[in-house]
């Protein structure tokens, strides 16, 4: 993926399943980055990444369910999401 992509790149490339640039998409949608802010995406996008295995996905994924973020709050699917995380090597995910 390219090192500074435009906003229509990363969705290019999300939409052809890249777990990278489904992430990269999903940042962009939590923060407002290029696109509107729009959490429902933001979960969206994360999802697809995280469902791939893509570490700092499922991290972002699981604080999502921790903090209600556009979605209902739930611990247990918290904790399973930053596991995986921390299984997959994200050093971000060991706090459970």
């Amino acid at each position: 993926m390219l090192d500074s992509p435009t906003p229509e790149e990363v969705i290019s490339l999300a939409n052809q399943g890249n777990s990278k640039a489904q992430y990269k998409l999903g940042l962009m949608y939590e923060l407002g980055l290029g696109i509107s802010k729009d959490l429902n995406q933001a979960f969206i996008w994360y999802q697809k990444s995280a469902d791939q295995d893509y570490a700092k996905a499922q991290y972002n994924l699981g604080i999502f369910y921790a903090l209600a973020k556009g979605i209902n709050k739930d611990i247990e699917q918290s904790k399973h999401w930053i596991r995986k995380a921390n299984e997959n090597g994200y050093s971000g995910g060991s706090v459970f």
